[in-house]
C-alpha cells in the first residue's frame, strides 16, 4: 500500500473476518478510506467519496443443456432433493358430497420399496392420503387446496416416519 497509496480500499477476498482484518490494515497503512462492500454492492469511486449505490444480483450460474440460469430457475435444488428422497404423486378425486370417490391414486418414484418392519412405504403413504382426506370435516373439503395440503403433509409426515427422509409430494385434487 505504501508505494501505490491509494486513497480508497476495497477490501474483497476472504470471509467477513478477513475483509475487516483487510480495512484495518488499510486503514493502519494510511488509506484514507475504506469502503466495505458485500456480494452484489455496486461501488461508485469518484467522484467524490466511495460510495455503494445499488445492488445486484448475485450467486452461481449453472449450465443445464442449452440454458443458464440460477440453481432455482433451473430445478438445481429440486432435482438433488428428488436424487436424494425421490418423487410422489398422488391424484384424490371427490365426489358431489365430497367424499372420496374411490382411493386414492399414488405414484412413487424412487421410494424405498418397504419400512424396517417390510410394510410397503406406498401403502403406508396410501393410508396417509386417506386418513388425511377422511380428517377434514366434509363442508371444509370444498377447499380443494387445503385438501391438497393435508394430503401432501400426511403422505410426507408417513414416508418419513417410515423412511427418515422426505420425498417431493405433488397432490392432484379432483371434484
Amino acid at each position: 500500500y505504501e508505494w501505490v497509496r491509494p486513497q480508497i480500499g476495497v477490501p474483497v477476498h476472504g470471509e467477513a473476518a478477513h475483509l475487516v482484518a483487510q480495512g484495518s490494515l488499510m486503514s493502519m497503512s494510511g488509506i484514507g478510506q475504506v469502503a466495505q462492500v458485500r456480494d452484489g454492492d455496486m461501488l461508485r469511486l469518484w467522484p467524490g467519496p466511495a460510495t455503494i449505490i445499488d445492488q445486484l444480483p448475485f450467486g452461481r450460474l449453472y449450465k443445464d443443456g442449452f440454458l443458464i440460469g440460477t440453481d432455482q430457475a433451473m430445478g438445481i435444488r429440486d432435482r438433488r432433493k428428488l436424487s436424494f428422497a425421490g418423487h410422489v404423486a398422488v391424484n384424490v378425486v371427490l365426489d358431489d358430497k365430497y367424499e372420496l370417490a374411490g382411493d386414492p391414486d399414488l405414484v412413487a418414484i424412487g421410494v424405498a420399496e418397504a419400512d424396517a418392519s417390510g410394510e410397503t412405504l406406498e401403502d403406508l403413504m396410501l393410508d396417509a392420503a386417506i386418513g388425511a382426506v377422511d380428517s377434514i370435516p366434509r363442508q371444509r373439503r370444498k377447499d380443494l387446496d387445503l385438501v391438497q395440503e393435508a394430503v401432501r403433509r400426511a403422505v410426507r409426515a408417513a414416508a418419513n416416519e417410515a423412511w427418515g427422509k422426505k420425498p417431493l409430494v405433488t397432490v392432484f385434487v379432483t371434484r
